[in-house]
Protein backbone atom coordinates (compact mmCIF):
# COMPACT_ATOMS: atom_id res chain seq x y z
CA UNK A 1 0.00 0.00 0.00
CA UNK A 2 2.98 2.23 0.73
CA UNK A 3 3.50 2.80 -3.33
CA UNK A 4 -0.22 3.40 -3.92
CA UNK A 5 0.40 6.13 -1.58
CA UNK A 6 3.17 7.75 -2.65
CA UNK A 7 1.48 7.52 -6.01
CA UNK A 8 -1.33 9.53 -4.73
CA UNK A 9 1.32 11.61 -2.79
CA UNK A 10 3.12 12.51 -6.48
CA UNK A 11 -0.22 13.24 -8.34
CA UNK A 12 0.62 17.21 -7.23
CA UNK A 13 -2.66 18.46 -5.45
CA UNK A 14 -3.00 19.93 -2.36
CA UNK A 15 -5.31 16.76 -0.53
CA UNK A 16 -5.12 14.60 2.77
CA UNK A 17 -3.93 10.98 1.41
CA UNK A 18 -4.95 8.41 3.79
CA UNK A 19 -2.73 5.08 3.62
CA UNK A 20 -5.65 2.18 3.89
CA UNK A 21 -5.14 -1.34 4.65
CA UNK A 22 -6.83 -4.34 2.93
CA UNK A 23 -10.42 -5.11 2.79
CA UNK A 24 -13.77 -3.97 5.09
CA UNK A 25 -12.26 -2.89 8.59
CA UNK A 26 -9.42 -1.19 6.60
CA UNK A 27 -11.93 1.21 4.93
CA UNK A 28 -13.72 1.08 8.21
CA UNK A 29 -10.69 2.41 9.78
CA UNK A 30 -9.96 5.00 6.86
CA UNK A 31 -12.99 6.35 7.21
CA UNK A 32 -12.61 7.30 10.83
CA UNK A 33 -9.12 9.26 10.23
CA UNK A 34 -11.41 11.30 7.05
CA UNK A 35 -13.93 11.82 9.76
CA UNK A 36 -11.46 13.56 12.46
CA UNK A 37 -10.00 15.87 9.90
CA UNK A 38 -10.58 19.22 10.42
CA UNK A 39 -12.69 19.87 6.92
CA UNK A 40 -14.40 16.89 6.52
CA UNK A 41 -13.98 16.55 2.26
CA UNK A 42 -17.02 16.40 0.36
CA UNK A 43 -15.51 14.17 -2.29
CA UNK A 44 -13.56 11.17 -1.44
CA UNK A 45 -11.26 8.69 -3.99
CA UNK A 46 -9.94 5.69 -3.07
CA UNK A 47 -7.02 4.85 -5.39
CA UNK A 48 -4.95 1.93 -5.94
CA UNK A 49 -4.32 -1.26 -7.56
CA UNK A 50 -6.73 -4.45 -8.72
CA UNK A 51 -7.07 -7.56 -10.86
CA UNK A 52 -8.14 -7.42 -13.95
CA UNK A 53 -10.73 -9.85 -15.00
CA UNK A 54 -11.50 -9.55 -18.88
CA UNK A 55 -10.22 -7.31 -21.48
CA UNK A 56 -9.12 -4.41 -22.07
CA UNK A 57 -8.63 -4.44 -18.30
CA UNK A 58 -5.45 -6.44 -18.76
CA UNK A 59 -1.76 -6.19 -16.36
CA UNK A 60 -0.52 -2.06 -16.57
CA UNK A 61 -3.81 -0.17 -17.84
CA UNK A 62 -6.07 1.74 -15.44
CA UNK A 63 -9.81 2.60 -14.94
CA UNK A 64 -12.17 5.05 -13.49
CA UNK A 65 -15.22 2.65 -11.61
CA UNK A 66 -18.26 3.69 -13.03
CA UNK A 67 -20.25 1.20 -10.80
CA UNK A 68 -19.50 -1.29 -7.88
CA UNK A 69 -20.70 -4.90 -8.02
CA UNK A 70 -20.89 -6.71 -4.08
CA UNK A 71 -19.95 -10.17 -5.08
CA UNK A 72 -21.54 -11.48 -1.58
CA UNK A 73 -25.08 -9.97 -2.47
CA UNK A 74 -25.57 -8.52 -6.25
CA UNK A 75 -25.87 -4.99 -4.48
CA UNK A 76 -24.71 -2.52 -6.99
CA UNK A 77 -23.43 1.05 -6.36
CA UNK A 78 -22.86 4.00 -9.14
CA UNK A 79 -19.99 6.63 -8.89
CA UNK A 80 -21.57 9.89 -8.55
CA UNK A 81 -18.54 11.23 -10.99
CA UNK A 82 -17.98 8.91 -13.31
CA UNK A 83 -19.65 11.02 -16.43
CA UNK A 84 -16.44 13.04 -15.52
CA UNK A 85 -13.94 10.40 -16.82
CA UNK A 86 -11.83 10.09 -19.85
CA UNK A 87 -13.80 8.53 -22.48
CA UNK A 88 -13.05 4.35 -22.98
CA UNK A 89 -11.66 4.60 -19.39
CA UNK A 90 -14.23 3.48 -16.88
CA UNK A 91 -14.88 0.16 -15.69
CA UNK A 92 -16.72 -1.90 -13.56
CA UNK A 93 -15.35 -2.85 -10.77
CA UNK A 94 -16.87 -6.05 -8.27
CA UNK A 95 -16.21 -6.63 -4.28
CA UNK A 96 -14.76 -10.06 -2.94
CA UNK A 97 -13.78 -10.76 0.42
CA UNK A 98 -10.86 -12.61 -0.50
CA UNK A 99 -8.14 -12.75 -3.38
CA UNK A 100 -9.42 -13.96 -6.87
CA UNK A 101 -5.90 -16.13 -7.27
CA UNK A 102 -6.59 -18.07 -10.88
CA UNK A 103 -7.61 -17.66 -14.33
CA UNK A 104 -10.82 -20.03 -13.40
CA UNK A 105 -11.86 -18.19 -10.45
CA UNK A 106 -11.38 -14.62 -12.56
CA UNK A 107 -13.84 -16.21 -14.89
CA UNK A 108 -16.50 -17.89 -12.49
CA UNK A 109 -16.30 -14.19 -11.23
CA UNK A 110 -16.84 -12.62 -14.32
CA UNK A 111 -19.96 -14.84 -14.51
CA UNK A 112 -21.02 -14.35 -11.51
CA UNK A 113 -21.14 -10.18 -11.00
CA UNK A 114 -20.46 -9.01 -14.75
CA UNK A 115 -17.38 -7.09 -13.45
CA UNK A 116 -14.74 -6.40 -15.42
CA UNK A 117 -12.35 -5.48 -11.91
CA UNK A 118 -12.14 -6.96 -8.55
CA UNK A 119 -10.74 -5.69 -5.16
CA UNK A 120 -11.38 -6.25 -1.83
CA UNK A 121 -12.65 -2.56 -0.60
CA UNK A 122 -14.52 -0.48 -3.14
CA UNK A 123 -18.15 -1.98 -1.94
CA UNK A 124 -17.31 -0.79 1.87
CA UNK A 125 -15.74 2.35 0.60
CA UNK A 126 -18.99 3.26 -1.57
CA UNK A 127 -21.37 2.75 1.42
CA UNK A 128 -19.45 4.54 3.75
CA UNK A 129 -19.08 7.64 1.50
CA UNK A 130 -22.70 7.25 0.40
CA UNK A 131 -23.69 6.73 3.93
CA UNK A 132 -21.41 10.16 4.70
CA UNK A 133 -23.49 12.05 2.21
CA UNK A 134 -19.70 12.18 0.17
CA UNK A 135 -19.29 12.19 -3.55
CA UNK A 136 -17.06 9.44 -4.58
CA UNK A 137 -14.52 8.55 -6.89
CA UNK A 138 -12.50 5.02 -7.27
CA UNK A 139 -9.39 4.66 -9.29
CA UNK A 140 -7.92 1.55 -10.35
CA UNK A 141 -4.85 0.46 -11.24
CA UNK A 142 -4.44 -3.54 -12.73
CA UNK A 143 -1.47 -4.90 -11.24
CA UNK A 144 -2.46 -8.85 -12.27
CA UNK A 145 -4.51 -9.10 -15.35
CA UNK A 146 -6.95 -11.96 -16.45
CA UNK A 147 -4.30 -15.01 -17.32
CA UNK A 148 -2.25 -14.25 -14.56
CA UNK A 149 -2.16 -16.17 -10.98
CA UNK A 150 -2.29 -14.38 -8.04
CA UNK A 151 -0.18 -15.55 -5.32
CA UNK A 152 -2.68 -15.24 -2.28
CA UNK A 153 0.53 -15.02 0.27
CA UNK A 154 0.45 -10.89 -0.16
CA UNK A 155 -2.12 -10.92 2.37
CA UNK A 156 -0.18 -12.16 4.70
CA UNK A 157 2.57 -9.55 3.76
CA UNK A 158 1.30 -6.37 4.88
CA UNK A 159 -0.35 -5.23 8.38
CA UNK A 160 -3.77 -3.65 9.16
CA UNK A 161 -2.92 -0.44 7.45
CA UNK A 162 -1.27 -2.09 4.55
CA UNK A 163 2.55 -1.29 5.12
CA UNK A 164 4.98 -4.23 4.77
CA UNK A 165 5.95 -7.21 6.95
CA UNK A 166 9.61 -7.53 5.98
CA UNK A 167 10.11 -10.59 8.64
CA UNK A 168 7.22 -12.25 7.32
CA UNK A 169 7.76 -11.53 3.73
CA UNK A 170 11.30 -12.77 4.48
CA UNK A 171 9.89 -16.32 5.73
CA UNK A 172 7.32 -16.60 3.46
CA UNK A 173 10.30 -16.33 0.67
CA UNK A 174 12.22 -18.96 2.76
CA UNK A 175 9.67 -21.73 2.77
CA UNK A 176 8.71 -20.86 -1.30
CA UNK A 177 11.71 -19.62 -2.84
CA UNK A 178 9.41 -19.30 -5.96
CA UNK A 179 7.35 -16.56 -4.36
CA UNK A 180 10.23 -13.84 -4.48
CA UNK A 181 10.41 -13.44 -8.24
CA UNK A 182 6.86 -13.47 -8.00
CA UNK A 183 6.30 -10.48 -5.53
CA UNK A 184 9.15 -8.67 -7.58
CA UNK A 185 7.47 -8.89 -10.70
CA UNK A 186 3.77 -8.00 -9.14
CA UNK A 187 5.36 -4.75 -7.29
CA UNK A 188 7.14 -3.59 -10.76
CA UNK A 189 3.64 -4.05 -12.59
CA UNK A 190 1.63 -2.75 -9.74
CA UNK A 191 4.40 0.25 -10.14
CA UNK A 192 3.98 0.76 -13.79
CA UNK A 193 -0.09 0.48 -13.14
CA UNK A 194 -0.12 2.91 -10.83
CA UNK A 195 1.58 4.89 -13.31
CA UNK A 196 -0.71 5.19 -15.53
CA UNK A 197 -3.86 5.73 -12.60
CA UNK A 198 -2.12 8.58 -11.46
CA UNK A 199 -2.79 11.05 -14.75
CA UNK A 200 -6.27 9.64 -14.48
CA UNK A 201 -6.17 10.72 -10.54
CA UNK A 202 -5.32 14.27 -11.65
CA UNK A 203 -7.87 14.26 -13.97
CA UNK A 204 -10.60 13.18 -11.64
CA UNK A 205 -9.31 15.62 -9.17
CA UNK A 206 -9.31 18.57 -11.23
CA UNK A 207 -12.65 17.42 -13.00
CA UNK A 208 -14.59 17.35 -9.98
CA UNK A 209 -12.30 19.77 -7.90
CA UNK A 210 -14.86 19.96 -4.50
CA UNK A 211 -18.29 18.11 -6.66
CA UNK A 212 -21.35 19.69 -6.98
CA UNK A 213 -23.74 20.22 -3.71
CA UNK A 214 -27.39 20.54 -3.62
CA UNK A 215 -28.95 23.24 -5.48
CA UNK A 216 -32.12 24.71 -4.84
CA UNK A 217 -33.77 28.04 -6.45
CA UNK A 218 -32.36 30.01 -3.23
CA UNK A 219 -29.12 28.50 -3.69
CA UNK A 220 -28.71 27.11 -7.53
CA UNK A 221 -25.90 25.55 -9.28
CA UNK A 222 -23.83 27.37 -11.88
CA UNK A 223 -23.15 26.14 -14.97
CA UNK A 224 -20.94 28.33 -17.36
CA UNK A 225 -19.20 27.22 -20.88
CA UNK A 226 -16.72 28.95 -23.10
CA UNK A 227 -13.58 27.76 -25.47
CA UNK A 228 -11.13 29.86 -22.37
CA UNK A 229 -8.62 30.29 -25.34
CA UNK A 230 -6.66 31.29 -23.24
CA UNK A 231 -8.33 31.50 -19.76
CA UNK A 232 -7.99 35.13 -17.92
CA UNK A 233 -8.35 36.67 -14.86
CA UNK A 234 -11.79 38.30 -16.21
CA UNK A 235 -13.53 34.28 -16.78
CA UNK A 236 -12.76 33.67 -13.42
CA UNK A 237 -13.59 36.79 -11.98
CA UNK A 238 -17.33 37.19 -13.56
CA UNK A 239 -17.37 33.45 -12.47
CA UNK A 240 -16.95 34.51 -8.97
CA UNK A 241 -19.34 37.50 -9.24
CA UNK A 242 -22.12 35.65 -10.68
CA UNK A 243 -21.80 32.94 -8.12
CA UNK A 244 -22.09 35.73 -5.58
CA UNK A 245 -25.06 37.67 -6.80
CA UNK A 246 -27.03 34.29 -7.20
CA UNK A 247 -26.25 32.78 -3.66
CA UNK A 248 -24.52 29.77 -6.01
CA UNK A 249 -24.00 26.41 -4.19
CA UNK A 250 -21.70 24.80 -7.31
CA UNK A 251 -20.05 26.27 -10.19
CA UNK A 252 -19.14 24.04 -12.86
CA UNK A 253 -16.96 25.37 -15.47
CA UNK A 254 -17.11 23.17 -19.01
CA UNK A 255 -14.48 23.91 -21.83
CA UNK A 256 -15.50 23.07 -25.18
CA UNK A 257 -14.43 21.40 -27.60
CA UNK A 258 -15.65 23.31 -31.02
CA UNK A 259 -17.96 26.13 -30.49
CA UNK A 260 -20.86 25.87 -33.09
CA UNK A 261 -21.39 29.28 -33.74
CA UNK A 262 -17.80 30.29 -33.59
CA UNK A 263 -15.27 29.62 -36.41
CA UNK A 264 -11.90 30.47 -35.08
CA UNK A 265 -9.53 27.69 -34.76
CA UNK A 266 -9.27 27.25 -30.82
CA UNK A 267 -6.08 26.18 -29.41
CA UNK A 268 -5.85 22.39 -28.95
CA UNK A 269 -8.84 21.25 -26.26
CA UNK A 270 -5.79 19.03 -24.26
CA UNK A 271 -4.33 22.83 -23.66
CA UNK A 272 -7.34 24.93 -23.15
CA UNK A 273 -7.61 22.23 -20.56
CA UNK A 274 -4.46 22.54 -19.09
CA UNK A 275 -4.37 26.34 -19.36
CA UNK A 276 -7.91 25.98 -17.18
CA UNK A 277 -6.77 23.88 -14.40
CA UNK A 278 -3.32 26.31 -14.01
CA UNK A 279 -5.76 29.60 -14.11
CA UNK A 280 -7.86 27.84 -11.34
CA UNK A 281 -5.48 26.78 -9.10
CA UNK A 282 -3.82 30.45 -8.78
CA UNK A 283 -3.28 31.38 -5.17
CA UNK A 284 -4.50 35.01 -6.59
CA UNK A 285 -7.86 33.31 -7.51
CA UNK A 286 -10.90 35.26 -5.75
CA UNK A 287 -12.12 33.10 -3.11
CA UNK A 288 -16.27 31.55 -3.49
CA UNK A 289 -18.30 29.85 -0.99
CA UNK A 290 -19.39 28.00 -4.19
CA UNK A 291 -18.02 24.84 -4.80
CA UNK A 292 -16.27 25.45 -8.14
CA UNK A 293 -15.01 22.43 -10.51
CA UNK A 294 -14.34 21.72 -14.32
CA UNK A 295 -15.68 19.29 -16.38
CA UNK A 296 -14.04 17.86 -19.40
CA UNK A 297 -17.07 16.49 -20.64
CA UNK A 298 -17.12 18.63 -23.81
CA UNK A 299 -13.56 18.03 -24.15
CA UNK A 300 -14.11 13.91 -23.68
CA UNK A 301 -16.94 13.74 -26.38
CA UNK A 302 -15.14 15.42 -28.72
CA UNK A 303 -17.00 16.97 -32.03
CA UNK A 304 -18.81 20.32 -32.01
CA UNK A 305 -20.23 20.95 -28.37
CA UNK A 306 -24.08 21.31 -27.74
CA UNK A 307 -24.92 23.09 -24.44
CA UNK A 308 -28.27 20.33 -24.61
CA UNK A 309 -25.78 17.69 -24.52
CA UNK A 310 -23.68 18.91 -21.60
CA UNK A 311 -26.75 19.61 -19.30
CA UNK A 312 -27.87 16.67 -19.90
CA UNK A 313 -24.59 14.63 -19.15
CA UNK A 314 -24.45 17.02 -15.84
CA UNK A 315 -27.56 17.35 -14.68
CA UNK A 316 -27.51 13.88 -13.07
CA UNK A 317 -24.54 14.83 -11.33
CA UNK A 318 -26.06 17.84 -9.24
CA UNK A 319 -28.05 16.80 -6.27
CA UNK A 320 -31.16 18.65 -6.08
CA UNK A 321 -30.97 19.86 -10.16
CA UNK A 322 -34.19 17.48 -11.37
CA UNK A 323 -36.28 17.96 -7.89
CA UNK A 324 -36.39 21.82 -8.12
CA UNK A 325 -36.87 22.30 -12.03
CA UNK A 326 -35.07 24.52 -14.20
CA UNK A 327 -34.74 27.80 -11.55
CA UNK A 328 -32.21 25.55 -9.81
CA UNK A 329 -29.47 25.07 -12.55
CA UNK A 330 -28.69 28.38 -14.32
CA UNK A 331 -26.39 29.08 -17.57
CA UNK A 332 -24.01 31.94 -17.38
CA UNK A 333 -24.01 33.67 -20.49
CA UNK A 334 -22.74 37.48 -21.86
CA UNK A 335 -25.55 38.76 -23.66
CA UNK A 336 -23.62 38.38 -27.07
CA UNK A 337 -24.67 34.48 -26.89
CA UNK A 338 -27.94 35.28 -25.37
CA UNK A 339 -29.17 36.94 -28.99
CA UNK A 340 -28.29 33.89 -30.73
CA UNK A 341 -29.98 31.99 -28.09
CA UNK A 342 -32.64 30.61 -30.66
CA UNK A 343 -29.61 29.66 -33.12
CA UNK A 344 -28.72 26.85 -30.52
CA UNK A 345 -29.29 23.42 -30.67
CA UNK A 346 -32.49 22.42 -28.76
CA UNK A 347 -32.63 25.81 -27.42
CA UNK A 348 -36.25 25.20 -25.41
CA UNK A 349 -35.19 22.10 -24.15
CA UNK A 350 -32.39 23.91 -23.12
CA UNK A 351 -34.84 26.60 -21.37
CA UNK A 352 -36.56 23.55 -19.38
CA UNK A 353 -33.30 22.17 -18.07
CA UNK A 354 -31.76 25.67 -17.22
CA UNK A 355 -32.60 29.58 -16.51
CA UNK A 356 -29.80 31.57 -18.30
CA UNK A 357 -27.97 33.64 -16.17
CA UNK A 358 -27.14 37.04 -18.39
CA UNK A 359 -24.16 39.09 -18.12
CA UNK A 360 -23.93 42.81 -20.46
CA UNK A 361 -20.82 42.58 -22.43
CA UNK A 362 -20.17 45.49 -24.15
CA UNK A 363 -21.35 47.53 -26.56
CA UNK A 364 -24.78 46.14 -24.91
CA UNK A 365 -26.60 48.21 -22.56
CA UNK A 366 -28.95 46.97 -20.27
CA UNK A 367 -31.56 48.79 -21.84
CA UNK A 368 -30.84 47.50 -24.93
CA UNK A 369 -30.73 44.19 -23.40
CA UNK A 370 -33.89 44.28 -21.72
CA UNK A 371 -35.60 45.54 -24.65
CA UNK A 372 -33.86 42.71 -26.78
CA UNK A 373 -35.67 40.16 -23.84
CA UNK A 374 -39.08 41.55 -23.82
CA UNK A 375 -39.11 41.01 -27.64
CA UNK A 376 -37.92 37.51 -27.87
CA UNK A 377 -40.16 36.87 -25.03
CA UNK A 378 -42.81 37.66 -26.86
CA UNK A 379 -41.85 36.37 -29.88
CA UNK A 380 -41.47 32.87 -27.92
CA UNK A 381 -44.58 33.46 -25.12
CA UNK A 382 -42.08 32.59 -22.62
CA UNK A 383 -43.27 34.91 -19.91
CA UNK A 384 -41.17 36.94 -17.87
CA UNK A 385 -37.37 36.43 -18.79
CA UNK A 386 -35.45 39.81 -17.15
CA UNK A 387 -35.06 37.74 -14.39
CA UNK A 388 -32.31 36.15 -16.48
CA UNK A 389 -30.44 39.51 -15.76
CA UNK A 390 -27.49 39.40 -13.56
CA UNK A 391 -27.34 42.83 -10.95
CA UNK A 392 -23.64 42.61 -12.20
CA UNK A 393 -21.74 45.72 -14.12
CA UNK A 394 -21.08 45.25 -17.88
CA UNK A 395 -18.27 42.39 -18.51
CA UNK A 396 -15.44 42.73 -21.22
CA UNK A 397 -14.65 39.18 -22.11
CA UNK A 398 -12.49 39.94 -25.27
CA UNK A 399 -9.84 37.46 -25.62
CA UNK A 400 -8.54 38.41 -29.05
CA UNK A 401 -6.29 41.04 -27.55
CA UNK A 402 -4.65 38.74 -25.47
CA UNK A 403 -3.94 35.87 -27.77
CA UNK A 404 -2.00 38.37 -30.05
CA UNK A 405 -0.17 39.84 -26.66
CA UNK A 406 0.56 36.33 -26.32
CA UNK A 407 1.57 35.86 -29.67
CA UNK A 408 4.36 38.39 -29.09
CA UNK A 409 5.77 37.01 -26.56
CA UNK A 410 4.50 39.12 -24.24
CA UNK A 411 2.74 38.30 -20.61
CA UNK A 412 -0.33 40.83 -20.62
CA UNK A 413 -2.04 41.77 -17.28
CA UNK A 414 -5.33 39.69 -17.66
CA UNK A 415 -2.95 35.94 -18.05
CA UNK A 416 -1.39 34.89 -14.75
CA UNK A 417 1.87 33.65 -14.76
CA UNK A 418 1.65 29.80 -15.24
CA UNK A 419 -1.28 30.08 -17.97
CA UNK A 420 1.09 32.49 -19.77
CA UNK A 421 3.78 30.19 -19.45
CA UNK A 422 1.66 27.22 -20.95
CA UNK A 423 0.75 28.79 -23.69
CA UNK A 424 4.65 30.01 -24.55
CA UNK A 425 5.59 26.43 -23.81
CA UNK A 426 2.95 24.90 -26.71
CA UNK A 427 4.01 28.14 -28.68
CA UNK A 428 0.30 28.93 -29.16
CA UNK A 429 -1.13 32.13 -30.84
CA UNK A 430 2.25 32.58 -32.73
CA UNK A 431 1.52 33.94 -36.54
Amino acid sequence: MQIERKAAEACGRPVPVIQCGIGRDAVERAFARIDALPDRPRHVVLFGIAGGLREPCDRETAWVIDRVVDAATGATANSPTARLAPAKAVATVGHADTIIATPADRAAFVARTGASLVDMECWSFAQAAAARGMAWTIIRGVSDGPLDHMPTEVLDLVDADGNPKVAAAAAAVLRSPSLGPKLVSLQSRSTRALARAQALLVHMLDAVDGTPVACSPEHPALIMGGTFDPPHRRHLGMLIEACQAISASSAIIVPAATNPLKDAQAAPPAVRWEMLQAALRDPGMPRSSAAIMVSGCELERGGTSYTIDTLRTLLPLIPGSTEHGPGAVRLLIGSDALMQLDRWRDWRGILELACPAVVIRPPHTLDEVRSWLAGFSERYALGDTTSWLLPLPPVELSSTGLRAALGRGERPDGILPEVAGIAERHRLYRA
